[in-house]
């Protein structure tokens, strides 16, 4: 005996009506995490290069939603009913989900179509279809009953019909032992409402062919031909994504726009899928950017909640799938992914952030949710006078913790195919400016430790701030820091302790490891214009010389440290104070035959001990750390290779 359980409902948005999501009997404002399709996908994020030629390895993320990418295979099953007849084939049904350039009734292509064009080409939705099933009673039997309770009657009977013709495990596309897209399609349209078989998404727990059936959506087909609610109740039951109330036309999860040429899936939400990239940007950049329509999506996080709230934009455009809006230009987007849903009108989970102030928190309802659906003043364009965002310009609009944003971009225009903007405020187009590097060279000593001694190197601050064109305390907080990795390329991860790095032999940045590759670190403090620079115990030898790169980047100019380390091959001295900047300075040592052998590259050193004499004779238990004098040894097999006296200030 198969397990049946039906546990609620999510209804279809139609025109502005509003609708309800139910799981397990309970309204909520979004699917809970648990009844979200799961697809573990990971999506790029490009870091703003702003205003300079550096290039960016782009960190991965995770999507928010289900992220499918690829293949993936939708079940799609049909019913008709004695007093309403299927009003097309099972072929036109397939010609409507996945025929190339479909039109019939006027669709811009089929469903497969939208998708694979919203998507850049990265989802392609193939629906496979079987019926048609003559229901057990009249469609009239199934919506007259009380609430959706009619649907849950059709929808045990389709399964158990269709059982012993589909294989339903081949539609648990990633294999996880719950099914993505089961899709139901009845004769006749929808008559009521929130009653009987109006569309709608809903949700499941039954097993069959050992998967879970867990969420399906419905679908009239009332005899003619249209994609929008095929298409809105997928965007729940695959994505996972919300209705968006009080939010408009801008989004087919959002309002009933155009049923045959539906509204393009909003920017935010194709670059949380990684359909478009995301370009991080943050209040200290500054420079001209252009864009296209639809080619990335410009986020700025909340740095006091990076993880849950911030805003985005992009340049919308009223053409292609978006021909139904009545304007173009940046259309900005306020997130908080603590919020479940678009709950409520006063608190969202995506709402617009209009150019001319309408729609926020505080605004009514219908100014937040306008009639027909989109205005051409909710776009920031130079056309319509609204061309800038600032805290001072827009002091509605807030974090929700009521603390300003930060946020300052102006002069957003449209040329031809393009739209740009200058972030920051600043539109000096430093890409049009010769990128100037200037080069640092500074040299140090660094005795061998067992304890990662480190010695310290000023790097000039005065020099590097006159480089930068910017005064020597604000390096820390305007200029980017990257370690400059053999072949040239900035590399922006700190592998070291705070701003620092740890590099092989070959100057190339390595993770610490105490067997290598990583063999000495920089660890720079940009406050104080110096770098620590240490080694890895017992990976270095007398004579050994690494030469290592660390940079700063401002605008179009970059200074970069070049570093070279050596490891002495004797030391001797007295306490003149020449070598202050070091944390042990060696003051004389003994000649030996052993010794002698440390002048030798090839001297093996690899399982050498170094032991600590007071200078009574007393052997310590760790390397000297009090100021003082001490007798070092270095010893393998038994035999003394080094005895060094040293110093400890």
């Amino acid at each position: 005996m198969k397990n049946w359980l039906f546990g609620g409902l999510v209804f279809a948005l139609c025109g502005t009506s509003f609708a309800d999501i139910v799981y397990q009997g309970k309204r909520v404002q979004a699917w809970p995490d648990e009844a979200i399709t799961k697809f573990d996908n990971s999506r790029g994020a490009w870091k703003n290069s702003g205003t300079t030629s550096v290039m960016f390895a782009p960190p991965m993320e995770k999507s928010h939603y289900s992220s499918p990418k690829g293949k993936i295979y939708g079940l799609t099953l049909l019913v008709d009913f004695s007093d309403q007849a299927a009003p097309v084939t099972k072929e036109e049904i397939s010609d409507w989900l996945n025929k190339e350039g479909f039109n019939r009734d006027g669709c811009n292509g089929s469903v497969r179509d939208y998708y694979l064009d919203v998507s850049n080409g990265q989802l392609d939705f193939t629906n496979e279809v079987f019926g048609w099933y003559r229901a057990k009673y009249p469609k009239s039997y199934y919506e007259e009953l009380e609430g959706y309770s009619g649907s849950d009657v059709l929808v045990k009977e389709i399964f158990e019909y269709f059982d012993s013709q589909v294989d339903y495990s081949r539609y648990d596309n990633d294999k996880d032992g719950i099914t993505e897209a089961i899709n139901i399609v009845y004769a006749g349209p929808g008559l009521t409402w929130g009653q009987g078989l109006w569309p709608h998404a809903g949700w499941s727990n039954e097993i069959r062919d050992g998967v879970r059936l867990q969420k399906h959506q419905m679908t009239d087909m009332p005899g003619k031909f249209s994609i929008y609610v095929f298409i809105h109740e997928n965007g729940h039951m695959v994505f996972g994504w919300p209705d968006l109330y009080w939010y408009g036309d801008y989004c087919t999860m959002g309002n009933r726009a155009n049923d045959w040429n539906p509204v393009a899936i909003n920017d935010f939400y194709r670059a949380d899928q990684g359909w478009i990239p995301f370009v991080d940007v943050t209040a200290e950049d500054l420079g001209k950017i252009s864009t296209t329509a639809g080619e990335q999506c410009y986020r700025f996080k909340n740095p006091n909640r990076p993880d849950k709230e911030g805003l985005v934009w992009s340049y919308v455009k009223n053409d292609g799938r978006n021909k139904s809006l009545t304007g173009s230009g940046i259309l900005m987007q306020h997130y908080d992914f603590s919020i479940s849903g678009n709950s409520a009108a006063d608190k969202l989970g995506l709402r617009i952030v209009h150019a001319d102030s309408k729609g926020n928190s505080s605004d009514p309802e219908n100014d937040q949710w306008p009639s027909p659906g989109s205005r051409t003043s909710a776009f920031f364009n130079a056309t319509n006078s609204y061309s800038a965002f600032s805290d001072a310009l827009y002091p509605a609009i807030r974090w929700y913790s009521g603390a300003e944003t930060g946020l300052k971009f102006t002069d957003a225009s449209v040329s031809g195919n393009s739209l740009s903007f200058c972030l920051g405020g600043d539109c000096t187009d430093y890409n049009a400016e010769p990128f100037v590097e200037t080069e640092i060279t500074l040299a140090t000593e660094l005795p061998i430790s067992d304890s990662y001694a480190p010695v310290t190197v000023d790097l000039q601050g005065a020099k590097v701030a006159e480089a930068l064109g910017i005064a020597q305390n604000e390096i820390a907080t305007k200029a980017s820091f990257y370690a400059v990795e053999p072949d040239g390329y900035l590399n922006s991860e700190t592998t070291g302790e705070g701003t620092g790095h740890w590099f092989d032999t070959k100057g190339a940045v390595a993770q610490w490891n105490t067997n290598g590759p990583s063999i000495v670190f920089s660890n720079v403090n940009l406050n104080t214009m110096t770098t620590k620079v240490g080694h890895m115990p017992n990976l270095v030898k007398p004579g050994d010389t690494f030469t290592i790169k660390q940079a700063v980047v401002y605008k179009n100019k970059q200074v970069t440290f070049t570093i070279t380390i050596k490891i002495p091959v004797e030391e001797t001295g007295s306490d003149s104070g020449e070598n202050s900047g070091k944390d042990s300075t060696v003051v004389s040592d003994s000649s030996t035959t052993a010794i002698a052998q440390l002048r030798h590259n090839s001297l093996d050193l690899s399982d050498a001990t170094i032991q600590y004499f007071d200078m009574n004779g007393n052997a310590l238990k760790a390397s000297p750390k009090q100021a003082g004098v001490y007798l070092m040894r270095v010893t393998k097999n038994g035999k003394a290779l080094r005895q060094s006296v040293i110093r400890i200030r």
